[in-house]
């Protein structure tokens, strides 16, 4: 593991024991070996984003701001996904941001957008991006200005993991903020001799000078477990749920077949813009017996 001194420099350092339990984001207590460190100790963290599945666990970064889960237009995004890394972010209490990528493509956009309506309504930040090459012999992606500029405002001051399925943009939203990424990841693989990219590694980069904003770039993912969550725990983690569960008769109501449920009479209302959906509702059942399977 590569771990960052206070001058900015970086050097190798190994963990104590067999497996390293430090992650990117991470501050630690360590002491030099010849050219090299030992990881001593790891600080108290004020958070930890991670997902599990049945059989292990995937920690993607600590002690963060934010976390921009980005997803695009076309191909059409995995709402499911997108649920389950927001519901991450909410049990880790980290700030999500949702960008959606591909602007540029109209009606696949509009679709997309409208799909992310309860989002909106449930008061989640949201960009509109459009990042693409430019049209030259140069690969360096671009993004227009008010975009450019509404998106370096939200990432200022702060460290922000960059989350979101293969195919997003991703590594495009890193290369545009931070031009020698490539360069970076480089030097970081061969001073590990692992020879891996940014797609199949976790990477923090300073975006400024001053190292206060860092951009914290993740491997895609087609799957997102939440075997850490309790099932009873899903309707507080879901912000349009949350608002409709303290109205329930029974203090442990599932919200699945309950007499007297506020949620299910939210359901059935579709009275609002802030009403719960159908399609949300489906997923809320669909991850509560998952969980639940776990368990037993």
């Amino acid at each position: 593991m590569l771990v960052e001194r206070s001058d900015g420099t970086r050097l190798i350092c190994h963990p104590r024991g067999k497996k390293s339990q430090a992650v990117v984001g991470d501050r630690i207590r360590w002491l030099p070996t010849e050219d090299e460190g030992t990881i001593e100790k790891i600080e108290e963290r004020s958070n930890l984003f991670y997902r599990q599945d049945e059989m292990r666990s995937k920690s993607f970064a600590a002690n963060l701001d934010q976390v921009l889960i980005l997803i695009a237009a076309e191909p059409e995004f995995s709402e499911s996904q997108l649920t389950r890394a927001l519901i991450a972010a909410e049990a880790a209490r980290i700030t999500p941001i949702i960008a959606l990528n591909k602007s540029d493509l109209a009606e696949p956009f509009g679709r997309a957008w409208t799909k992310l309506a309860p989002y909106r309504a449930m008061g989640y930040r949201m960009l509109a991006l459009a990042i693409k090459p430019k049209p030259t012999s140069s690969t360096a992606p671009t993004v227009d200005d008010v975009q450019s500029a509404e998106l370096i405002n939200l990432l200022q001051g702060k460290k922000t993991l960059v989350l979101g399925p293969s195919g997003a943009g991703k590594s495009s939203l890193t290369n545009l903020l931070v031009p020698q990424a490539r360069v970076l990841t480089a030097e970081i693989s061969q001073a590990l001799n692992s020879g891996k990219h940014t797609t199949t590694s976790t990477t923090l980069y300073w975006v400024d000078e001053s190292r206060q904003t860092a951009l914290i770039d993740s491997p895609g993912f087609q799957e997102f477990g939440l075997h850490h969550i309790e099932p009873m725990q899903l309707a507080c983690l879901m912000p349009d749920f949350k608002a409709h569960a303290q109205n329930c008769k029974f203090y442990n109501c599932t919200h699945l077949h309950e007499p007297g449920c506020g949620v299910i009479s939210e359901v059935n209302s579709g009275a609002t813009a802030s009403s719960i959906s159908a399609s949300r509702y489906r997923l809320y059942s669909d991850l509560f017996a998952e969980l639940s399977q776990t368990r037993y």
